[in-house]
């Protein structure tokens, strides 16, 4: 469960980071507001990555297993579970520890040294108050001189804000004027709180790149913004201005990472050349509710898309293969526990989507079941082929309409094939929407492409790729092992997916168990 949430928060922080650059390319827009509505935006996105779990939308209409995964998952999940899962498997076989208990190690490593180093700024900046001398008190702000700095900079503890000022800066008025200015508008701003929320965040996701992203992003704003505010707002002289900054980069700076200290040679000439480049606009309030709006449509429709994953605890090669012993297939179908079935059966566990879908097919299922079961016994076929309409359909009667091929009913008949074996399709009438007539005509199908091939696994793809197909994918593969007609380079991409679909839907038909929460 932690793992799942600490891989969230890393995949918001780095999604947020992405739209919000994006979004703040629309000009007129001040600072100020680009800072404001960063933060929102950084605390609103990551907060929707936790928020949208927890809601629930209806799936039933919309969404169809054996497409979603056969165009999607084919060429993004499957790959990357099934990897997950030889990873796993021989992470919790050979290794010392579990690969997990590895990472929570490592993080709970890089945590501490990157607490420690919050600390020891903390008592960095308590020892620059004992050894500076209070020139000056204003509520709870506290204005320091010490002899121990080089520029100024400030920070806050709790609800106690402190400014320090090297005690050359007694001697430049002016530069003292200009510098508490700024210094008090980091204040006004909040952003010596940020600094203690981001340092924390830094600590927590110290392995992802984006978190010093958006730290370098906040500390550029916090600047801009602050020059904006002093310059706009409080009528100070664009050229004095920039002198002060000027005066102050060449001065060494204080080591601490708590402490708002933009004068970075690496951002001063922007922000010098800014200041003369300050404009009074007013972005208008459709333009910022426009930002506001499409920020939070994007993070929620991409934090909805990855959380359809949840934290269902995935099952291992293992348990999958006592699962198939304990189910007692029949002995015609070879199901084994290959990395694509597991890594199917845990993308079905983990989404609640496909639990939802799978769920609700099954339940379809038991009014078609009696029907279906006896015309399998009276043709001598193994009850498993219950599983076809299951993948095929989701035991809809679907008609032609909703999908290209023009397959309709539970058993997804395409009109050549169910004209070869007796079903009428016409303006008037189609009988492949007639669950009897078109279950005799798949008894009757599902035998004939048994007797050819003599084999459940290659009747089963043949019934979804067509037996001509499959004869000549044999024949390149030089075999009759579906696994490797699949996985060759002459048979379909998708069949490798078709296949492992199969047979974690059969899977889940015998033990329906698999789809509650573990």
């Amino acid at each position: 469960m932690f793992m799942h949430d600490y891989v969230i928060l890393n995949i918001a922080i780095a999604v947020t980071y992405l739209v919000v650059r994006a979004m703040l390319v629309f000009p007129n827009i001040s600072y100020a507001h680009k800072l404001s509505f960063s933060r929102v935006a950084f605390i609103m996105s990551i907060g929707l990555f936790f928020i949208m779990p927890l809601l629930h939308f209806s799936s039933h209409s919309h969404f169809q297993l054996g497409p979603m995964i056969r165009t999607v998952s084919d060429g993004l999940v499957l790959p990357h579970t099934i990897m997950s899962q030889e990873i796993m498997h021989v992470g919790v076989s050979h290794a010392l520890f579990p690969l997990n208990t590895l990472a929570l190690l490592f993080i709970a490593l890089g945590v501490a040294v990157y607490l420690g180093k919050y600390v020891k700024n903390i008592i960095y900046l308590n020892n620059i108050i004992k050894t500076s001398f209070c020139q000056h008190r204003m509520h709870n702000i506290h204005i320091l001189f010490s002899q121990n700095i080089a520029m100024p900079f400030c920070w806050s503890f709790l609800n106690k804000h402190y400014i320090a000022m090297p005690n050359s800066y007694l001697e430049r008025y002016d530069d003292l004027k200009l510098a508490l200015r700024h210094e008090l508008q980091h204040i006004r701003q909040g952003d010596t709180y940020w600094i203690h929320g981001l340092n924390i965040m830094k600590a927590l996701c110290f392995v992802n790149p984006f978190i010093y992203l958006w730290i370098k992003w906040f500390d550029l704003l916090q600047e801009f913004s602050c020059d904006e505010a002093i310059v706009l707002r409080q009528k100070t002289s664009p050229a004095a201005y920039a002198q002060c900054l000027l005066n102050a980069v060449s001065e060494v700076m204080p080591q601490c990472a708590l402490g708002i200290r933009g004068l970075s040679k690496s951002i001063l000439y922007r922000r010098v050349t800014m200041v003369f480049n300050f404009k009074d606009s007013k972005a208008k309030v459709v333009t910022l509710i426009g930002l506001y709006v499409g920020t939070a449509l994007i993070a929620s429709t991409t934090a909805y898309a990855i959380n359809g994953q949840s934290s269902t605890t995935p099952l291992t090669i293992q348990q999958v293969e006592k699962i198939i012993q304990q189910s007692h297939f029949d002995k015609s179908f070879q199901i084994s526990a290959t990395p694509e079935v597991v890594a199917e059966l845990n993308n079905i566990r983990s989404s609640d989507h496909a639990q939802e879908y799978m769920s609700d097919s099954l339940e379809r299922m038991k009014t078609y079941q009696h029907y279906i079961q006896t015309q399998l016994t009276q043709n001598n076929l193994p009850h498993e082929l219950l599983a076809i309409p299951l993948v095929e359909s989701g035991y809809q009667p679907l008609d032609q309409s909703k999908n290209p091929v023009q397959a309709a009913g539970i058993w997804q008949f395409i009109p050549q094939t169910a004209k070869n074996f007796g079903l009428i399709i016409n303006s008037h009438r189609d009988d492949r929407l007639d669950t009897k007539l078109s279950t005799k005509a798949a008894m009757s199908y599902l035998t004939d492409l048994h007797n050819q091939f003599n084999n459940w696994g290659l009747a089963v793809i043949s019934y979804e790729y067509g037996e001509d197909n499959i004869s000549m994918y044999m024949k390149a593969a030089h075999s009759q092992d579906i696994w490797t007609i699949a996985r060759s380079s002459y048979a379909p991409k998708t069949m490798t997916q078709f296949i492992a679909t199969f047979d974690a839907s059969l899977i889940i038909m015998k033990n329906p168990s698999l789809l509650s929460k573990s």
